[in-house]
């Protein structure tokens, strides 16, 4: 019995997975989005999971197999002729999850890759302490730095689902509104939604004084700093559109959303030296997609008890002690 549940687990994954990298590799989007490295990364990680899984499953860290559920889950789908189907809440979260990875592992890990590009082609700057020197070494230098450790802290949390990490997925958002917010942040979503509201902040806008440009991009840090604190707090729990397990310390004990009102005070600063009618009808639109992806959120956790607690313990969603 032991054998045949590895064996079904082991082929299970092998063959989800192995779907997954032949879309990501053969579709037209992808083929052309995708850095060649972020391809080869892909790939790298496969073959590391086809060697891993085996020993996984002999530390029993099987349990809940997402792609053996997800398999299940077609199964059900395809033999219910798409009509009504009852799945259960472990082959619903399974399926969920699977689309979650298949969007998000690729998009992290090529912006892991172009950041750590970007970072390590900067590193040989001459750098010196001048207001000059900072605006055009070190602050792009520090901002691709807090990219590159969100990214791959978000690309890690997306790949791996231990026991030991406490990150097993509880839930996934179920809504078409949930998924809808979340995915519109994100390409090729983004630049759809772009095309009708177009994005205006600029991370190196500048502000017409080096002071005081300076000064702006200090404050504009000081805030990604923020942003990357509730990434490093998310730890291994880093992912969109679910829940493993609640987090309430670190960026979390201060708001509830601590990424989302950091990024967007962020852009509302970089967008100033372009303010306009348009730029600023333009940021309400993105700042109010974050606050629905803030409330579809606290919708879905709100399922979960712990969040319920978490939430009488931390009541400001995003400025402290005010809202």
């Amino acid at each position: 019995m032991k054998i045949r549940g590895f064996l079904r687990y082991y082929l299970s994954g092998i063959l989800v997975y192995g779907a997954g990298i032949l879309f990501l590799t053969t579709n037209n989007y992808y083929s052309s989005f995708l850095d060649p490295a972020t391809k080869s990364i892909l790939m790298h990680i496969y073959a590391v999971y086809f060697i891993a899984s085996p020993i996984l499953f002999l530390i029993g860290s099987a349990k809940n197999h997402k792609p053996a559920l997800f398999l299940s889950a077609v199964k059900k789908i395809v033999a219910s002729k798409f009509e009504r189907m009852e799945l259960t809440n472990d082959e619903r979260n399974a399926a969920l999850f699977m689309a979650v990875k298949l969007f998000f592992v690729p998009l992290m890990i090529n912006f892991l890759v172009l950041n750590y590009r970007a970072l390590s082609g900067s590193l040989n700057a001459d750098f010196a302490l001048t207001v000059e020197s900072f605006i055009t070494i070190a602050y792009p230098l520090i901002l691709t730095a807090i990219f590159l450790l969100d990214t791959f802290f978000f690309s890690f949390g997306y790949l791996v689902e231990l026991d030991f990490l406490k990150n097993n997925v509880k839930s996934v958002e179920p809504t078409a509104l949930g998924w809808s917010v979340a995915l519109i942040c994100y390409p090729p979503f983004n630049t759809w939604f772009g095309s009708f509201v177009p994005w205006a902040p600029s991370e190196y806008a500048d502000f017409g004084s080096s002071y005081i440009t300076f000064i702006v991009r200090l404050g504009i840090l000081a805030l990604l700093a923020l942003y990357l604190w509730a990434t490093l707090s998310l730890g291994a729990k880093c992912s969109n559109l679910t829940n493993r397990g609640i987090v309430s310390t670190g960026a979390y004990g201060l708001v509830r959303h601590p990424a989302y009102i950091s990024k967007n005070l962020a852009w509302w600063i970089m967008a100033i030296p372009i303010m306009s009618i348009t730029v600023f009808f333009s940021l309400v639109a993105w700042t109010f997609i974050y606050y629905l992806r803030a409330v579809t959120e606290e919708r879905h956790l709100s399922k979960d008890k712990e969040y319920l607690i978490y939430c009488q313990k931390t009541k400001s969603r995003f400025v402290p002690f005010i809202y």
